[in-house]
């Protein structure tokens, strides 16, 4: 697979993800917090979507963009790396606001609601810019070379995370999906809002 193959293969599953994020923030909204599925979404989103993904695209896909006269700054790179920046503060932001609902916070649902809703908006924007603006772009400007290249250095970054790396995100997204579907959270406790968020 070349470079933006596996890009876009991960792209795939990182959609699954986002296209959940609403429901989860209508259900937190009609009273109910699922905890497990909230740290569920804050790993993948850690340990997939940064560690993985993003680890490629900044450290390895982006440099060798700006080292074939694409600007570090501004459109495109500089815009998708203040987004990876900005998918990182939501994940702490969603673990913030999960521990002000544990503390009983008034408003902390809402807080995870509109935290669920902002990473929807960014990466729903995000994965379009790269699949149908920097990707097509990225062949006009890369050479064999690069590619090869990029190919070879992505196995690498791969070879960071054991073997079952990517079936243990693609087994989290698929019980996501069951979880999220059912309306229930079939493998962690369901939580009744505390009474000051009713």
């Amino acid at each position: 697979m070349s470079a933006v193959d596996i890009l876009e293969d991960e792209h795939k599953l990182i959609s699954r993800v986002v296209r959940l994020l609403p429901s989860v923030s209508r259900e937190v909204d009609s009273g109910f917090v699922d905890e497990k599925l909230l740290s569920d979404l804050a790993d993948f989103f850690s340990g997939f979507t940064d560690g993985c993904h993003h680890a490629k695209e900044e450290d390895l896909f982006f440099p060798a963009l700006v080292r074939r006269g694409v600007s570090s700054r501004g459109c495109p790179v500089g815009t998708l790396k203040m987004e990876h920046q900005q998918g990182r503060s939501i994940v702490k932001a969603l673990n913030s606001a999960v521990q002000r609902y544990r503390q009983g916070e008034e408003g902390a649902a809402r807080g995870i609601s509109a935290v669920l809703n902002d990473a929807a908006e960014l990466y729903t924007a995000h994965i379009w810019r790269e699949d149908f603006l920097l990707f097509p772009m990225s062949g006009k400007v890369l050479v064999d070379e690069d590619r090869a290249s990029l190919a070879k250095d992505f196995g690498k970054v791969q070879e960071r995370f054991d073997s079952a790396f990517r079936e243990r995100y693609e087994r989290l997204v698929d019980s996501l999906e069951a979880r999220v579907a059912a309306g229930t959270a079939a493998s962690g406790e369901r939580l009744s809002a505390p009474a000051s968020q009713a």
